[in-house]
């Protein structure tokens, strides 16, 4: 009967452990999500919403706001997130290498970009969001372009 108890104990705790294991989707949302190529279809207009994307080869895109923020000794981040879902302002990546891009960066500060790179590997003083070695910066607008 012991024997009995302590199988059905340890099974327990084993799928306790497994569904602690498992990953929350909603943890990091926007993460794991491949953008759509722009092939000139149908949502051609559309955008992106800001977040982190994860792309082939162990590359990311961040897309969103850049800002500095005078935060762990002062930050370049990209700031996501909307009134509507209650998280405006939130980060949703930082640039680990700001000062290989740092004309751009000061030049773009305040409009929305798209980061391209891979994520930092390294351990950081700052904790304000994933770090990404950037490779990429590019200036998003909704300025449509001449007719064609």
């Amino acid at each position: 009967m012991l024997k009995r108890i302590l199988a059905v104990l340890a099974a327990g705790i084993l799928a306790i452990a497994l569904v602690g294991c498992a990953s929350n989707p909603l943890a990091n949302p926007g993460e794991g999500i491949t953008p759509p190529p722009v092939d000139g279809g149908a949502a051609a207009g559309s955008r992106l919403a800001p977040g982190l994307y994860d792309l082939e080869g162990g590359t990311v895109q961040a897309l969103g706001t850049l800002e500095y923020r005078d935060l762990e000794g002062g930050l370049w981040a990209i700031i996501g997130g909307t009134e509507a879902d209650g998280n405006l302002g939130e980060v949703v990546a930082v640039v680990a290498n700001p000062d290989d891009f740092s004309a751009q960066l000061n030049a773009l500060s305040g409009g929305t970009v798209m980061l391209t790179g891979t994520r930092s590997e390294g351990t950081s003083i700052r904790m304000a969001g994933p770090e990404i070695v950037v490779t990429a910066i590019e200036e998003i607008s909704d300025t449509p372009g001449p007719a064609e």
